[in-house]
């Protein structure tokens, strides 16, 4: 799904402008739109009290187009004016006049005590046209009061376009923030509908045509994209193939106490699909690893204190070369033995993933991606990302955005960041933002099962990015079907994610 920042929002309104499309045409669409969107969710509006907050901008004019139609359709409506008429832009002043010629009541606020507190809580639905994509400043004075009797009132909260108080291009909240129940959001969503903390707030998105034309959304190159069931390519199988036909991945990784995390993603690779899967680990540990394990093979190593050791880079690097794809690092510890067999193995010219310990080896020499010849994945959560940034993880959390974007071009690979609203950045600096998973997520060896499933798609033979964006939506899928069934989101272990990958990957081929 394509997703707009205000500002190329602005730029699609303004072209379609120059279509022979007027600012009016747009606002009257986006408002019956978002009526019709309304009665779907809420049902059947007449006798109902709906309370409209209206600001300056167009989302404010949207607002008192919606308070028309509700009223055309024997809601009773009130209104209550957030700014002086003169300060409103020229289309919501027309919506306005037309709210006064039709009698509609409404009220202008100029401080906290102009609102009806008693009118408010006995609302059935409001409507929130505070403030739309553009705001950059923290809400205050009596913007944030009607927030908060917006967010205290038990009625169904509607946001035009998105929620006052969310920073549409980051979904940062400026302070405080409408929580709606419906938000209508026009042409293409916004990235704050997305990214937390704004997708906690912007509930049940609704992407609704005004009448953009359609040549300008397609040539509307998108510098973020949330990653739905479009973006994801599988392909069907022919009857006649054979395991050679799905790939060959290498998982390499492991150590003593950590024989759990290499087995998880093998047996993730092996759901998501690959014809094969050879685990490289110590020989420490590979009892553990076959006990637990029948379906993939085991390469063991010479070993360091249950630690891969230098003396094994020759074996690791001839074993793996004829492999399709590379997973690397996960349970694999920092010490300076792995340290080498991560650089050494880093040197191998085939696909490859680093997660875990292998991308916490790689905060010491991580200029050494720019050597790599070959598609490179890096899959850090926010701690090892900062030491591969060499910033302090607060810093990783504040700039994310901004930081894998220059990360992914750079180091010309793919990273991807794992928290709650895991973001996929490409070397072209496109960011792709997930909408599946939950919280249950939240628990180690998640992140091993993401490894596997990513590196069973590269080493299936699909691009990198898509490799990506697949292990990712499926990943979050196969959870949200784990937790919709019988599991807790503070039960849900990583196995039960591993046992769900095939109904996540089924209900591609079934719809």
């Amino acid at each position: 799904m394509k997703l707009s920042l205000a500002e190329q929002m602005r730029e699609m309104d303004k072209k379609a402008i120059e279509h022979g499309i007027p600012d009016i045409v747009l606002m009257e669409n986006a408002s019956i739109k978002s009526f019709y969107q309304i009665l779907d969710a809420y049902g059947d509006v007449s006798g109902s009290l709906a309370v409209c907050f209206v600001g300056a901008g167009n989302n404010g004019g949207d607002a008192l187009a919606i308070a028309r139609h509700l009223y055309n359709n024997y809601c009773d409506v009130f209104i209550y004016m957030l700014v002086p008429e003169e300060k409103l832009n020229p289309s919501p002043k027309t919506n306005f006049e037309i709210i006064k010629n039709m009698g509609i009541p409404y009220k202008f606020v100029e401080n906290d005590d102009d609102f009806d507190i008693e009118v408010i809580n006995e609302a059935d639905l409001i409507i929130d046209g505070i403030f739309g994509t553009g705001l950059s400043r923290k809400v205050e004075g009596r913007f944030k009061k009607a927030i908060e009797l917006i967010n205290d009132s038990d009625a169904f909260v509607v946001s035009v376009d998105i929620p006052s108080g969310i920073k549409a291009d980051s979904g940062e909240v400026m302070g405080i923030a409408v929580e709606a129940d419906l938000t209508p959001t026009f042409a293409l969503a916004k990235p704050g509908h997305f990214l937390y903390p704004g997708r906690i707030y912007a509930k049940d998105v609704r992407v609704v045509d005004i009448s953009t034309p359609v040549s300008v959304i397609e040539e509307f190159d998108p510098s973020f994209v949330a990653i739905d069931s479009s973006q994801i390519k599988l392909t069907y199988r022919n009857p006649t193939s054979h395991k050679g036909d799905f790939g060959h991945l290498a998982v390499v990784g492991g150590s003593t106490g950590k024989s759990g995390a290499v087995i998880m993603a093998s047996k993730a690779a092996l759901k998501s699909g690959v014809g094969l899967v050879s685990a490289v680990i110590p020989a420490s540990i590979n009892t553990a690893f076959e006990s637990h394990l029948l379906e993939a093979m085991s390469y063991p190593v010479d070993d360091n204190g249950g630690f891969f050791s230098e003396n094994s880079i020759d074996s690791i690097l001839e074993f793996v070369a004829d492999k399709s794809a590379v997973c690397l690092g996960m349970g694999l510890g920092v010490t300076e033995s792995t340290k080498k067999v991560v650089k050494a193995v880093m040197g191998i010219e085939k696909p490859m993933i680093i997660d875990a310990d292998g991308l916490n080896c790689l905060s010491f020499f991580v200029d050494e991606l720019k050597n790599r010849k070959a598609p490179t994945i890096i899959t850090p959560h926010p701690k090892e990302f900062s030491r591969l940034c060499g910033v302090k993880t607060k810093e990783v959390l504040e700039k994310r955005l901004e930081l894998i974007k220059e990360f992914a071009t750079n180091y010309n690979c793919i990273v991807v960041l794992k928290m709650a609203d895991t973001l996929i950045a490409s070397p072209d600096g496109k960011i792709y933002i997930n909408t599946t998973g939950n919280v249950g997520l939240a628990t180690g060896g998640s992140g091993d099962v993401l490894s596997g499933m990513i590196g069973a798609f590269l080493a299936e033979g699909y691009e990198p990015l898509q490799a990506a964006i697949n292990g990712v939506y499926l990943h979050g899928l196969a959870a949200d079907i784990a937790t919709e069934s019988s599991i807790s989101y503070e039960s849900l272990m990583p196995s039960d994610v591993i046992e769900n990958i095939n109904k996540a990957i089924l209900s591609f081929f079934e719809a």
